[in-house]
C-alpha cells in the first residue's frame, strides 16, 4: 500500500479514481480497495480527502490566503464544495477554523 498512498500524496490536487490507482499499482480495483482499507483503515477516496483536509488546515494555519485559493491548492475547483467537505470533516467552516486556530 505504500505505493498507493505515496501516489495519492504526490497527486494531492488530482482526483484519482480507484481504478486508476489500482492500475498504477498493478491490482484490480476491488482488491486494492480491500487491501487499502485493511492496511490504512479507510478507502482510497477517504484517504485522499483526509490528505486534502490536512493540507487545507496547514494553509489556513500558516497563510492568509483566501479560502477559494486554498480550495484550489488542495484539489477542489469549487470553493463551496470544499467548504462543505471541510465542515463535514472538522465541524466548522474553513473561516471559522481559521479564526479559532489563530485567535
Amino acid at each position: 500500500m505504500a505505493l498507493a498512498t505515496t501516489k495519492l500524496q504526490q497527486e494531492l490536487t488530482t482526483a484519482i479514481s480507484v481504478g486508476d490507482l489500482a492500475a498504477a499499482v498493478g491490482l484490480s480495483a476491488s482488491h486494492l480497495s480491500a487491501l487499502f482499507r485493511k492496511t490504512v483503515g479507510c478507502g482510497p477516496a477517504e484517504y485522499q480527502t483526509r490528505l486534502r483536509m490536512s493540507a487545507a488546515r496547514e494553509l489556513l494555519d500558516t497563510t492568509d490566503l483566501p479560502v477559494s485559493t486554498i480550495a484550489r491548492r488542495v484539489g477542489y475547483a469549487d470553493a463551496f464544495y470544499f467548504s462543505r467537505k471541510f465542515r463535514a470533516t472538522h465541524g466548522s467552516t474553513p473561516s471559522e477554523y481559521r479564526s479559532g486556530a489563530k485567535g
